[in-house]
């Protein structure tokens, strides 16, 4: 087993990205960002999508043109499939803009995701771990790809600052986007880095937040030559105050730098950055009423704590990550292009990193507290070569792709744990004693995950039908379980087939799709009486039918799925098993644009019906239904825009017993821009307020048990500047 010190060269830092950007600077980087193009397409009119002539100072000419209302794309990038738009999508899709980030002066990916209806958080806002589930299904940070690879994004928090787009596709997609490195088949993120734009990009932002959170953001890009080939943007994030718990401070540092080359017949990229989060003072909680005969009404949940409750005062925590990409595209010919692309991230996590966790045992709020201090660290390496080609077979267009990849991920994680040790409240916590920093002795866990794909969509009838045939074979190796030897090897033909029909023209396109995704056995965490079992791989199954419609400055998608997944719950004997299958059945409406000439929408509702098939409960953690509602007003006040969105989330199970239930709740959230010029430089102003009426609730819940309340009401400002 390898061995490091605490403090080896393991650990990110930014002059390590530094060098490895000189090193590469012979190769100039790249625009690159259509994994699936040609090579004329990819700079001029991306596949699948009408040519766009006007674009403004901020918007991507490679990528999908920004909707009306400009919260929202009208294609996305699908993996393996390549630049779609969003009627041509056999599967549903969203893209959310740089814009909407801005309009809710968002720090994190959780700000954006925040929008979607089928995304359900389960970690506290502001917890230096954000981790989620998508229609039902568990994502955490490490399932996140960046420009269409894994294990590039953060491990723990993704900032926000340095992407352009964030692409959700929902259901179970290997074909499309290959195994993601920890869990999730529930759908895939895809975030789209920066570029430098055919404009130059001078602006200084700041933005506060309540209580009294700092910072500065500046973002910088510029093309460079006669030609204007090579392109460089930079990013850098710091910010520092109170934010999140009570008396909680929080800092924030991010340097990120994008450099692309577009040559005559081929283009090169290059992303590098460097993240730090770290919190002082403590943390959110999160309280479990199991088996709490005390409270009157066993299996009632407590009225929450205020939004801020500060259940580890004292504490501190802080995640270092680093990460590097590179890119190169070469067309062959006009119809045949090859590409490759690797990379590889590195985190750090020290102090109260997760195990904010406490047992509530009194009806006044009497808890038991635990408390972790932790030690991790992660090793991802990644890379991806294939050719797209483009022919035709009498009447019938092809567009196929043949594609392999590899992905090496290490991992070992030490803590010193106060397990429940000491008596506090939930409504008036007490300081704990921080435990002593633990000892990093080496990596306990490897996987490594290899891929073959290949993928045909065929147009029939002038592109009124396109059909979808694909098949990608997965192997998953794990040489490195608990830190002792293992020669655990599985292997999965995930096949895949979705087809589009248009019969009525342009504006309506009806869709279907099957798809099969492969889980590696997951490692069980601490708390159980298995920890460090390594669980069985398990395979998911998805459906789905629906139809996209644009009518005409809004686009709507409307789909039925369903999902079968193997279970793992946790049993009397608190030990986590595979027990049984849960299906997952669903409706979904996402739509977006401008439904009046002043009026932009942005929305989302899902309904899931969800059943673990042995025993006949419902899944925990998936509420029946979610909403997410957006509108936008531009107003007859010039450059002033006002609005708002109003979240609704279904009363849910919160443990897989069904004993534990948390009701519904709603929350206001309202936000305006102001774009204006002093002289001749623009400037924008943003303000937001999120749960405006700062009522407490329980937002949802973070493992089977343990529930999370919702954060108090939050006040945002920024100002950009425009140089």
């Amino acid at each position: 087993m390898q061995k490091h010190s605490a403090r080896s060269a393991f650990r990110p830092r930014l002059n390590l990205i530094v060098l490895a950007l000189v090193a590469a600077g012979a190769a100039p980087a790249a625009l690159a960002q259509s994994n699936t193009q040609d090579a004329s397409e990819s700079q001029a009119q991306p596949a699948s999508l009408p040519q766009v002539n006007v674009r403004d100072k901020y918007e991507r000419e490679d990528l999908p043109a920004l909707a009306p209302g400009r919260k929202a794309a009208s294609g996305a990038r699908l993996g393996i499939l390549g630049a779609t738009s969003i009627m041509d999508a056999p599967v549903h899709v969203n893209a959310y803009t740089r814009e909407l980030a801005e309009d809710w002066s968002a720090l994190s990916l959780q700000d954006v995701l925040e929008n979607d209806a089928a995304v359900v958080f389960t970690t506290n806002k502001g917890h230096l771990l954000q981790n989620f589930n998508l229609r039902g299904l568990d994502v955490t940070a490490m399932d996140i790809a960046t420009n269409g690879l894994y294990g590039i994004a953060p491990a723990n928090s993704v900032p926000i600052e340095m992407f352009e787009r964030v692409e959700v596709m929902r259901g179970p997609n290997v074909l499309l986007s290959g195994m993601p490195p920890l869990a999730s088949v529930a759908g895939s993120v895809n975030m789209v880095t920066k570029r430098a734009l055919s404009q130059p990009v001078a602006d200084l932002t700041t933005t506060y937040v309540s209580d009294s959170y700092l910072q500065v953001h500046a973002d910088v890009g510029k093309r460079f030559g006669p030609e204007q080939r090579l392109g460089v943007r930079f990013n850098g994030v710091y910010g520092s105050g109170d934010m999140g718990a009570e008396d909680e401070s929080q800092k924030r540092r991010v340097g990120a730098l994008g450099l692309d080359y577009v040559g005559d017949n081929y283009r090169l990229s290059l992303d590098a950055y460097s993240s730090v989060n770290k919190i002082d003072g403590g943390s959110p909680g999160m309280f479990s009423f199991s088996g709490n005969a005390s409270i009157p009404g066993v299996g009632m949940v407590l009225s929450p704590p205020r939004g801020d409750v500060n259940m580890f005062r004292g504490t501190h925590g802080q995640y270092d990550n680093s990460g590097l990409l590179a890119r190169a595209e070469v067309d062959f010919n006009s119809n045949w292009q090859g590409y490759f692309a690797a990379g590889g991230s590195e985190a750090e996590g020290k102090g109260l990193l997760f195990g904010t966790r406490a047992i509530v045992t009194g009806a006044d709020g009497t808890t038991r507290g635990a408390i972790y201090n932790v030690h991790t660290q992660s090793e991802r390496r990644t890379a991806e070569a294939g050719v797209i080609g483009k022919f035709a077979t009498g009447d019938v267009q092809h567009r196929m792709q043949l594609s392999f990849n590899i992905l090496k991920h290490k991992e070992g994680t030490y803590n010193t744990a106060c397990n429940y040790c000491y008596t506090t409240n939930m409504y008036d916590p007490t300081t704990p004693t921080f435990p002593d920093a633990p000892v990093w002795k080496g990596y306990t866990t490897e996987n490594e995950f290899r891929s073959f794909a290949l993928a045909d969509t065929m147009g029939f009838a002038d592109d009124k039908v396109l059909v979808t045939l694909g098949l990608r074979h997965q192997t998953v190796k794990t040489p490195l379980v608990s830190g002792a030897a293992s020669d655990y090897s599985k292997s999965h033909l995930s096949p895949m087939a979705a087809v589009i029909v248009r019969p009525w023209g342009e504006d309506v396109s009806l869709f279907a799709n099957y798809t099969e995704g492969l889980e590696p056995g997951r490692i069980v965490g601490t708390g159980y009486a298995n920890t460090g079992e390594s669980l069985a791989p398990m395979k998911t199954k998805q459906g789905e039918v629906g139809v996209k419609l644009k009518t005409g400055e809004m686009t709507h998608t409307v789909s039925a799925f369903q999902i079968e997944k193997p279970s793992i719950v946790t049993n009397s004997s608190n030990y986590q098993v595979i027990d049984g299958k849960q299906r997952l059945r669903g409706l979904e409406w996402s739509a977006f644009g401008r439904i009046a000439p002043t009026l932009s929408l942005l929305s989302g509702v899902e309904y899931i019906k969800s059943r673990q098939l042995n025993t006949g409960f419902e899944n925990y953690g998936v509420p029946k239904l979610r909403a997410r509602i957006g509108l936008d007003w531009d107003t007859p006040i010039k450059g002033l825009t006002a609005g708002g969105r109003l979240l609704y989330t279904d009363a849910q199970w919160v443990d897989s017993g069904n004993k534990l239930r948390i009701p519904s709740w709603t929350r206001l959230d309202l936000v305006a821009r102001y774009e204006t010029k002093f002289g001749s430089t623009p400037v924008r102003f943003n303000a937001s307020v999120e749960n405006v009426t700062d009522k407490k609730y329980w937002i949802g819940m973070f493992t089977d048990g343990f529930v999370m309340p919702g954060a108090p009401r939050t006040y945002r400002m920024s100002a950009t500047v425009s140089f």
